[in-house]
């Protein structure tokens, strides 16, 4: 009888401490993906409460998206409206990260307080949900989509590198909004690629690499590298674009130049542990978790299986896979002396009332690299855009730092590669920072620079 006592009380202790673990994983999960339940188009609350949908406005109260005789109406410049889609969303539920969707349960006021549902009640007016104020600037979205190589596919992010604001996100293809799910709707059209697209970087990836062996090895700003346009390890080798030989360099022309042998040579240098450590510590396999989106994990790999593998990792290539939001994030880490910003997307949302239920505001995500070795890439940054691979890039009276990148996506050297950009302005009064990605655009020195000046010449004139 003792031991049927004692067998009893086991497993009633068992079954106490499953619960509570069930509830600690429900509350957890509750805590973390409530959001995007709510805003779920499968969600039945999102069409059963009797809220109008709130407006959501740009950064300076252009209403982007409003309900007019029960009817959502959007931007009515056709142009405009397709490149704030990603954005803004859809009411069909067709994108995965717009605002129509992910904040739905705030736009319909689902939540609503009594009073607030009284009121209406009494006054005999329809109730209407919370607006929503954004951090983008329409006019600047707009206008990079109308730049953006007619034909091509791609993404444009640009961030406040002070701030984390996001100022655009350009996706493309892009779709309206108003034929969401139309047949017409063009092949991945509602992959928003500045948060969803996992690209190859190439070259921007040396900004990686280079902040490892400044972070890693104290000697390396004294280093000279030979390039012969080749470099044969065992195992394999690696060329230069064009097998160009640039003969003796130090680290800053290296970097200016893009030398595929010297960054070749740093990885294995520094070996994968280290690339790897800095790596992550700028957000690679990391599971980020913010408010307003969500943003696909990059990825470096933790496992090397040859030489190669690691020397190919060190210019971005191999497995190396990145968001164009997670770049211009770390790019506007290296202008901000190290400090990492959490990108955000919403402003400000506030009910019919007036309440303001959610403000969005400044935060670090943390100290990703020192601020020496911020202040190293900062200058070989600009030295690439004044007289390296970047020269396309440079905007008139205006000191610009930037890295081009040109990743492979394919052993058949037919296929053009994709076209990489990253930047930013160096001046406190408009701190922008971008990334550019145009799929096989070909070299990063033509399109995706030539691009990237234009629009953040834009940002400096239409951003307030």
């Amino acid at each position: 009888m003792k031991e049927l006592r004692r067998n009893m009380r086991l497993v009633g202790a068992l079954v106490v401490a499953a619960f509570l673990t069930l509830s600690g994983w429900f509350a957890l999960t509750v805590f973390e993906q409530g959001s995007i339940w709510a805003s779920n188009s499968y969600n039945t609350r999102l069409t059963a409460t009797g809220a109008q949908r709130g407006d959501i406005t740009d950064r300076d109260g252009v209403a982007l998206a409003t309900t007019q005789d029960g009817e959502r109406v959007y931007l009515e410049n056709t142009a405009a409206r397709r490149a704030l889609a990603a954005t803004v969303g859809d009411t069909a539920g067709m994108s995965g990260t717009g605002i129509e969707g992910y904040y739905s349960s705030q736009l319909l006021d689902i939540s609503g307080s009594l009073i607030e549902r009284l009121s209406a009640l009494f006054n005999g007016t329809e109730r209407k949900g919370s607006s929503v104020k954004l951090t983008v600037d329409a006019q600047l979205t707009a206008y990079i989509s109308s730049i953006f190589p007619s034909g091509y596919r791609g993404a444009v992010c640009v961030l406040n590198y002070e701030t984390g604001e996001i100022l655009a996100m350009v996706s493309k293809p892009d779709y309206d909004p108003y034929d969401a799910a139309g047949e017409d709707v063009e092949d991945t059209a509602y992959l928003n690629r500045c948060l969803q697209g996992l690209y190859t970087p190439g070259s921007v990836f040396k900004i990686v690499t280079l902040a490892a062996a400044l972070e890693h090895d104290p000697n390396v700003l004294s280093q000279t590298f030979v390039c012969s346009g080749e470099w044969k390890y065992e195992g394999g080798s690696i060329v230069c674009a064009g097998r160009t030989a640039h003969g003796t360099i130090d680290l800053e022309t290296a970097f200016a130049r893009s030398c595929n042998v010297t960054f070749g040579k740093l990885a294995y240098q520094l070996g994968l542990e280290r690339l790897r450590e800095t790596a992550e510590a700028l957000g690679f396999n990391e599971n980020f978790k913010f408010s307003d989106f969500a943003l696909y994990n990059s990825q470096f790999p933790t496992e090397i299986g040859n030489t190669s593998d690691l020397v190919w990792s060190g210019i971005g290539q191999g497995t190396v896979l990145v968001t164009p939001m997670h770049m211009a994030m770390i790019t506007s880490a290296v202008a901000n002396d190290g400090v990492m910003m959490q990108p955000w997307l919403v402003e400000r949302i506030a009910t019919e009332s007036g309440t303001v239920t959610k403000s969005g505001s400044a935060q670090a995500w943390k100290q990703v690299m020192s601020a020496q070795t911020a202040q190293i890439i900062q200058q070989y940054m600009y030295t690439t855009v004044e007289s390296g691979t970047a020269t396309r890039a440079q905007i008139s009276g205006v000191r610009v730092c930037g890295k081009t990148g040109s990743a492979e996506t394919s052993d058949d050297k037919t296929v053009e590669t994709n076209s990489w950009y990253t930047g930013y302005i160096d001046d406190g009064a408009h701190p922008y920072a971008i990334a550019v990605v145009i799929e096989q655009g070909g070299a990063g020195s033509r399109l995706a620079s030539e691009l990237a000046s234009d629009a953040l010449a834009a940002a400096i004139q239409m951003v307030g």
